[in-house]
């Protein structure tokens, strides 16, 4: 047996998505992925001419150089019986060619380990993209990464993620029908 890794979308609209994460270890090695996530394979992605990507509308299909998802909850199980140390850090992805320079660069959001949540009905603010700290040029395209330490055979982990996304790089509508988009509803104003 091989690792296996999940990835199931169980919510992707216009402004939310809900992503399942699972991993299954034989002891054969990490996870070390810096798009576990693709941020522009979620719905309603923009390209960069500013219309829908992969549509009929969208002329160039050239993904945006970076997408603004936030991070407003995240509820977790890791199992990894045999590591005293270890877990699984969900990261921002920062720029870089391999997964590794991608976490070098990145911004760790959590390091989970056994079971928990953050912000599911606690209120709690959502967490921005920080990868790169300020610094321009390690600034990622808006993935999240997952890199595990202490996976041994039999461990295994299960993130369940909502993301909130900006409607400056996801569509909210504002395509279909502008005038209902930008005017307050049976408005007679312009």
């Amino acid at each position: 047996m091989a690792n296996k890794f999940t990835y199931q979308v169980l919510r992707d609209t216009n402004t939310d998505a809900v992503i399942k994460l699972t991993g299954q270890f034989d002891g054969s090695g990490q996870e070390s992925n810096g798009s576990r996530i693709a941020a522009n394979s979620l719905l309603f992605a923009l390209d960069a001419n500013g219309v829908p990507l992969r549509s009929s509308l969208s002329v160039s299909n050239t993904a945006l150089p970076f997408y603004e998802l936030q991070v407003t909850g995240v509820k977790y199980y890791v199992n990894f019986p045999t590591a005293t140390v270890g877990g699984v850090e969900l990261f921002w992805t920062g720029a870089g060619a391999t997964p590794a320079a991608q976490f070098a660069n990145s911004a760790t959001i959590f390091h989970l380990n056994m079971q928990g949540e953050f912000g599911l009905g606690e209120q709690l603010p959502a967490i921005l993209n920080n990868s790169g700290l300020g610094v321009t040029a390690n600034v990622g395209n808006g993935d999240l990464g997952v890199v595990t330490t202490g996976a041994t055979s039999n461990s295994a982990y299960t993130l369940i993620i909502a993301l909130r996304k900006n409607n400056q790089m996801y569509s909210r509508g504002q395509f279909q029908d502008p005038a209902a988009f930008n005017y307050k509803p049976y408005g007679v104003t312009p």
